[in-house]
């Protein structure tokens, strides 16, 4: 029998809705709300009204329960979903420490609050 592909994930996955602030870098009028749909250590994925463009680089600011975080990170696909919505998939590619740390700690209490 195959492996579950979640299981096989780098970074678990955990569905969470989350304010997001999203930003191409470089754009300062690009600004915009959206909530998360699932966040891991290493990405997230949320809903935008527009698509972003797969590659682009985006900084984000995600509320937490403890504390927002901020992530840059680039768009590593995107998919329309109902009503012109546009699911986006993000990698992080830099987060600080401190902010990594209380990242870790939010996906490790939502995988064991899960189980």
């Amino acid at each position: 029998m195959a492996e579950d592909p979640r299981e096989q994930r780098r970074f678990p996955r955990v569905p969470t809705q989350k304010a997001v602030l999203v930003k191409r870098i470089g754009d300062e009028a690009s600004e915009a709300l959206a909530k998360t749909r699932t966040v891991s250590s290493g990405g997230c994925m949320f809903v935008h009204h527009e698509p972003l463009g797969v590659g682009t680089a985006v900084e984000l600011l995600i509320s937490l329960p403890s504390r927002v975080i901020k992530a840059e990170g680039r768009v590593v696909w995107e998919t329309v979903a109902q009503a012109g919505a546009v699911e986006v998939g993000v990698e992080f590619l830099d987060v600080s420490a401190k902010d990594r740390r209380t990242l870790e700690a939010a996906v490790a209490d939502a995988v064991a609050a899960a189980s």
